[in-house]
């Protein structure tokens, strides 16, 4: 760090990557003693190693949960706190999430948690913030805590940026999800939510890398309840109502959205099953690849443009309750009958989160919808007869609306 970022120079690696004694310094200028040169580079740069080397030596004299306290004196945000209380919460928001996705690791995700900040108040990082984390982790071994707690407080900085490393310890995915949702949560209770022109706080960095972790350990989580926890956990200090909550879910969602057409994925898929709901990343994901898997099927596409028809009927309608006696056209009947059988079909799948056999089962649908379309007159003059053929229809939307709004997936 010395070299690369104070002196501008070039280290020089070996094939396999290790540092060799040697370096690369440029100059703008016409160098007329090459070796005077040479060495007043080597004369520099070795008082910034020396300068490194006393700041390392004389950081470790501590040990890093004796700095936990020292936090308190370094501003996370003014009006969040210090990084004292912001390592408070993230060692409560860990625990929680090690509670709900892997109990068993729970005592080195916290412990990792408690130490994460800690190399803010060291010297070494004061002078090259670059190394967060990294120091953290070198000091946290030479304290004797465990490798994995080492580990954990040098990847809860990941991922730096959009594709760069992940994780490798799950301890270290579980406090690097905590931080993130402690900042995102903070910033939105405080009003200090991403605009067109303005991120301060990298919102959406933040979220993206929130999601990424996510995906990338497969984890099933509730996020308006979990960013609802990250609010509490606050207090007073900032606004938690279920307002804040549903600004944060629906800003993380946009990211998720863009995210998913990035990597390839539809955009009408992805927008069909977020548009309806956006709670479980992991289970967005599989109910985007059902629309993905069935998405060029014609028939589909003709039931999504009749679910459509059937969204612009009902409009607000709400209730689904039908009174067989009331259903007088065959066609109603048979769509009744039809839509339910798939009502049960649609449970078991469901359950066990079989989007695309749900799917593939909803195309049954499509015939009796038409015809249904074809012979009723649903706003007939009669209220009770309209009703419930309101309600039918209405029963149909919320069935298929259970995986998503493919009425977004269908071409005019």
């Amino acid at each position: 760090t010395s070299m690369r970022e104070h002196q501008k120079y070039f280290p020089v690696i070996t094939k396999d990557g290790k540092l060799l004694p040697g370096f690369v310094a440029v100059n703008n200028t016409q160098v007329i003693k090459p070796e005077l040169t040479r060495e007043g580079h080597e004369r520099v740069l070795r008082a910034r190693l020396e300068d490194a080397y006393f700041f390392f030596e004389s950081d470790k004299k501590r040990r890093l949960e004796d700095r936990v306290d020292d936090l308190g004196g370094v501003i996370f945000q003014a009006k969040l706190g210090s990084m004292k209380e912001k390592t408070e919460r993230v060692v409560k928001l860990t625990r929680l999430l090690s509670e709900m996705l892997a109990p068993n690791l729970a005592d080195d995700a916290c412990r990792a948690a408690l130490l994460c900040k800690a190399d803010l108040t060291t010297d070494m990082v004061g002078e090259f913030p670059s190394l967060q984390g990294v120091m953290g982790s070198f000091y946290a071994g030479n304290d004797g805590e465990n490798d994995v707690v080492a580990t954990a407080i040098l990847e809860h900085y990941m991922p730096l940026r959009s594709g760069a490393e992940l994780p490798s310890s799950e301890q270290g995915a579980l406090v690097a999800m905590a931080d993130r949702l402690d900042t995102i949560a903070g910033s939105f209770g405080i009003g200090q939510s991403a605009t067109g022109t303005a991120d301060p706080f990298g919102l959406r960095r933040l979220s993206l890398a929130l999601l990424h972790l996510i995906e990338d350990r497969s984890y099933s989580l509730d996020l308006p309840a979990v960013f609802a926890k990250a609010l509490a956990l606050y207090g007073d200090r900032v606004d938690g109502s279920a307002e804040t909550v549903e600004r944060i879910v629906q800003f993380v969602q946009g990211r998720f959205l863009n995210d998913c057409v990035r990597q390839g994925m539809e955009q009408s898929a992805v927008e069909a099953v977020v548009s309806v709901e956006f709670i479980d990343v992991i289970d967005c994901l599989k109910k985007i690849k059902a629309f993905e898997g069935i998405r060029h099927d014609q028939s589909f596409d003709l039931l999504a443009g009749s679910f459509k028809r059937i969204r612009n009927i009902i409009k607000d309608h709400q209730e689904t309750v039908v009174n067989s006696t009331l259903l007088l056209e065959e066609t109603e009947k048979t769509l009744f009958s039809t839509y339910e059988k798939l009502d049960q079909i649609g449970v078991e799948k469901l359950a066990s989160a079989d989007y695309l056999g749900f799917l593939t089962e909803m195309m049954a649908l499509k015939e009796p919808v038409d015809r249904f379309f074809d012979d009723v007159m649903v706003m007939t003059d009669d209220e009770s007869v309209k009703n419930n053929r309101l309600n039918l229809l209405t029963g149909i939307n919320q069935l298929i609306l259970r995986v998503g709004d493919i009425s977004k997936m269908h071409i005019d």
